[in-house]
């Protein structure tokens, strides 16, 4: 579960660099609609919850299994599992977390309306003529 959470965590971040790269040097750097779509929709989905101070759905998840096997669980798996629950949980404040979640929401909104997929760009010429 952790690895999983990880994955979404790198995705989000990668992403919003990938989208960054491609509005900065080359609008062929991942101009994909799905990518940036399914990208959009995590980053405004994961902000929502973070301005609600909601928790991800992947951490309940995660603590619930964590229960399961043992209510006091600390490290006890391997040591590459133990460095990324300190990259997906790391010791800071709530409300920093809060602030970067949404403020990379707000550009990677921004990024999808001034320099939208490809294919978006074909829909919308496509409506406007």
């Amino acid at each position: 579960m952790v690895a999983i959470h990880f994955l979404w965590i790198l995705f989000m971040l990668v992403g919003f660099g990938l989208i960054l790269a491609g509005m900065l040097f080359s609008k062929k750097i991942l101009n994909w609609f799905w990518f940036r779509t399914l990208h959009l929709a995590g980053i405004v989905y994961v902000g929502a919850l973070a301005l609600q101070g909601k928790l991800c759905p992947l951490t309940i998840w995660e603590n619930q299994l964590r229960a399961k096997v043992s209510p006091t669980s600390t490290y006890s798996g391997s040591f590459i599992i133990h460095y990324i629950e300190k990259l997906v949980y790391p010791d800071v404040n709530p409300v920093l977390l809060q602030v970067a979640t949404v403020s990379l929401g707000v550009f990677t909104i921004l990024a999808y309306i001034l320099a939208p997929p490809f294919k978006l760009k074909g829909i919308l010429k496509k409506s406007s003529s």
